[in-house]
C-alpha cells in the first residue's frame, strides 16, 4: 500500500506527498475498493508510515525516514492555478530580507482550506484570478516578482510586511538591479491603485530621490484626501504634501534589515 502511495504521488509530479482525493484510486485495485483502501492508510498514519497535514492532505518519509516536503511545496500541490505566494515569503524568496516569515500568503482563484506545518502556517487570499499575475517563475511554486510583492506589502497589513522591511528590500533590489524601478512603475499601472501608488513613490523618492520618483507622480491620482502609509495603522503622523501620505509608521528601512 505504501508502495503504491508513492508511486502514484510521483506519477502526480508531487513526490512523498498524497493528495487522498487524487491517489486513493490507484490504490483501489491493490486493496479491491475505497473502504479497504481508506483503512490501510488509517493503519499507515497510526503507525508513522503517512502524515497528515490537513483533510486530504498527507506526506509520506522517503526510503531514509526523512520528510523532504517543505510548505511551499505543499502550497504548490493543492493551490489551483493560477496562484501566488506574495508578499514577506516572497521578498524571502528573492533574498531581499533577512527576516523569516512563518506565515505564508497566497492568492488563489477559489477558497482554499489554510493548514499548518512544521511551525508555519498558510493564508489562502481568495482572489479575482486577473488579480493574480506577477509570477517570478513559469514552473514549480509560483513565487510573486519582487516589485509584485512589494506592491502587495505596501498595499495592506495582511501580507506580514512592515513598511521598513519593504524600504529595505526596494533599496537592496535596486542597489542589485537598476531596472527593477523601471518594472516597478510598470506594475503600479498594472495594480491601478493610486494609494499603492503614493506609498511605492514616497518611498522612491526618499530612497533614490526626485528624479527616479517623477515618473510615479502621474499614477497618484486626483484625490486630495491623504492616505495612510500602513493602512488600518496609527492615525497620527506627519502628512507629506507631494505625496498625500499620511505617515503613520517608521519609514526607513531598520539597520541590518537589507
Amino acid at each position: 500500500m505504501l508502495v503504491e502511495l508513492h508511486r502514484a504521488a510521483s506519477l502526480a509530479g508531487r513526490p512523498g506527498i498524497v493528495i487522498p482525493s487524487r491517489d486513493l484510486a490507484s490504490a483501489d485495485q491493490l486493496t479491491g475498493n475505497r473502504a479497504r483502501t481508506k483503512a490501510a492508510t488509517g493503519r499507515l498514519v497510526r503507525a508513522g508510515k503517512v502524515l497528515p497535514v490537513r483533510r486530504d492532505l498527507l506526506v509520506m518519509p522517503d526510503q531514509a525516514g526523512i520528510v523532504t516536503a517543505s510548505l511551499v511545496d505543499l502550497i504548490d500541490a493543492v493551490a489551483p492555478r493560477p496562484y501566488l505566494i506574495t508578499g514577506g515569503r516572497a521578498l524571502q524568496a528573492h533574498d531581499l530580507t533577512n527576516q523569516h516569515y512563518f506565515s505564508v500568503t497566497v492568492l488563489v482563484p477559489g477558497r482554499v482550506d489554510d493548514f499548518s506545518y512544521r511551525g508555519e502556517r498558510t493564508a489562502f487570499l481568495n482572489t479575482a484570478p486577473g488579480r493574480i499575475w506577477g509570477s517570478a517563475r513559469d514552473t514549480g511554486p509560483q513565487y510573486a516578482s519582487v516589485e509584485r510583492a512589494l506592491l502587495d506589502a505596501l498595499s495592506h497589513a495582511r501580507y506580514g510586511v512592515s513598511v521598513p522591511q519593504a524600504a529595505g528590500a526596494l533599496r537592496l533590489g535596486v542597489r542589485r538591479d537598476q531596472g527593477l524601478l523601471g518594472r516597478l512603475l510598470e506594475a503600479v499601472r498594472r495594480y491601478g491603485e493610486a494609494a499603492t501608488a503614493r506609498r511605492v513613490g514616497l518611498l522612491v523618492d526618499g530612497l533614490f530621490g526626485r528624479n527616479a520618483s517623477a515618473p510615479f507622480a502621474a499614477l497618484v491620482g486626483t484625490r486630495r484626501a491623504v492616505v495612510p502609509l500602513r493602512p488600518n495603522g496609527p492615525t497620527d503622523g506627519v502628512v507629506d504634501t507631494r505625496w498625500r501620505v499620511l505617515v503613520n509608521v517608521d519609514l526607513w528601512p531598520e539597520d541590518g534589515a537589507a
